[in-house]
């Protein structure tokens, strides 16, 4: 969201049990006796003692976290015992859990492997399917998404998975499939807040957006109303490509897929999408503009669409992980808004706070906010420059919280950092 003006993320093989007892006989060999015993008969083992032996210590592996080992030992299992449909699945199973855990340390093309190796082993397991697609949300692949996530929710009902489905076709501007799978969640759980939110969002916005055309070139799908002359639409789609240019060579940012881009007119703008009266612009998946009669000169347009594509790429490269403050003060720093030397803040503001503020319905305040956030990323920026600032955005999108986020990259928590501005800027 733009600020008011002023003044406005080879196989090891285990020892059998045949090996044991010839480790055992070659010690025993080795020992001086005065008339040698006989030694005992070595009885084979048989396939269920193997597989036993084999699903015991793949199960342990497994509790203990160790999923390459574990899994390993599963699929030696299955092998053992090809007749039992039960043993592929425990091998699908122990590939779900790693690509969970994969998933949960920020690793989702790992994941998206393990849950394909998973889905072979044991192919209509919603929970896989949705692993698989919740994994590729997370690395950026959308698209890929779909396709599992429909075939979760056809297996079995997942409000959670309808949810995500219903933001994933909303993004893509496909309202009435996403309007589908609300109401599917609805007619299940009346109850679902989320939902119903979602539910009205979507649904005004289609009405509102009725009629309008659609212009569509590499990058982006530009929605607008057909009454607007050609010369505006032809000065935004310019401005758009220039900010993809600029923002892309700052923070290395080239989208998977092209950016949804909503021109309202003044008097839809409020209504559809209910901000504060200070906002010039908005991004919550797509990019929302409100545009005058009269187009504002170039500049200030460049700048404006900047801030908002600026939103796009925090969002993408972060994985949705950083904090509002960041995506305020970056946004500014790449329009090419310059901090105020002379800013001063109380000394028990902290960065929470500015989060408070840059939310904030009343214009001042939150030009406040957005000042102090400004500043802020400036000071990560001297610090590092885009280079580090892609690092941390890169650490974000991994996981990591901001506190060692920062420290990873600056050497510092943020908390030591916050400190520093805190004392710099007065207090």
């Amino acid at each position: 969201m733009r600020p008011p003006r002023r003044a406005r993320l080879g196989t090891v093989a285990a020892l059998s049990a045949l090996s044991l007892v010839a480790l055992g006989l070659g010690w025993s060999a080795g020992r001086r006796h005065p008339a040698p015993e006989p030694a005992p008969a070595v009885v084979p083992a048989t396939t269920a003692d193997v597989t036993r032996a084999l699903m015991q210590e793949a199960l342990s592996l497994y509790a203990a976290g160790q999923f390459p080992r574990a899994c390993e030992r599963f699929a030696r299992a299955a092998d053992a015992d090809p007749a039992s449909p039960a043993r592929r699945e425990d091998v699908g199973r122990c590939f779900e859990g790693w690509g969970w855990q994969a998933l949960r340390e920020g690793r989702p093309d790992e994941a998206l492997l393990l849950f394909r190796q998973a889905l072979g082993e044991a192919p209509d397991a919603p929970s896989l399917w949705k692993g698989l697609g919740l994994a590729a949300v997370h690395a950026g692949r959308p698209d890929e998404a779909l396709g599992p996530l429909e075939s979760a929710v056809r297996a079995e009902f997942d409000a959670d998975v309808r949810l995500l489905l219903a933001h994933l076709y909303d993004q893509r501007d496909s309202p009435d499939r996403a309007i589908a799978h609300l109401r599917a969640v609805l007619e299940r759980q009346p109850d679902h807040e989320a939902a119903r939110r979602l539910l009205e969002k979507v649904e005004r916005e289609r009405r509102a957006e009725a009629g309008f055309a659609r212009i569509v070139t590499p990058r982006f799908v530009v929605k607008y109303r057909g009454a607007r002359g050609e010369e505006a639409r032809r000065a935004v789609v310019a401005a758009l490509d220039a900010a993809a240019d600029r923002v892309g060579r700052a923070l290395g940012y080239a989208p998977s897929e092209r950016i949804s881009v909503v021109l309202y007119e003044e008097r839809q703008w409020e209504k559809v999408t209910r901000v504060h009266g200070w906002a010039t612009g908005l991004f919550d998946g797509k990019i929302r503009l409100p545009l005058p009669p009269t187009l504002p000169p170039a500049a200030e347009l460049e700048r404006l669409i900047v801030h908002e594509y600026a939103h796009a790429a925090v969002h993408h490269l972060s994985r949705g992980r950083a904090p509002r403050w960041l995506h305020e003060g970056l946004a500014q720093a790449l329009e090419g808004a310059a901090a105020d030397p002379m800013l001063r803040v109380p000394g028990s503001l902290t960065l929470g706070g500015v989060e408070a503020l840059v939310t904030d319905a009343d214009p001042v305040r939150a030009r406040a906010g957005y000042d102090i956030a400004l500043w802020v990323v400036g000071d990560l920026l001297d610090r590092g420059g885009m280079e580090a600032m892609r690092e941390l955005l890169a650490r974000l999108a991994a996981g990591d919280g901001i506190d060692d986020a920062t420290r990873r990259v600056y050497g510092l928590r943020m908390a030591e950092i916050e400190s520093q501005w805190r004392r710099l800027l007065g207090g």
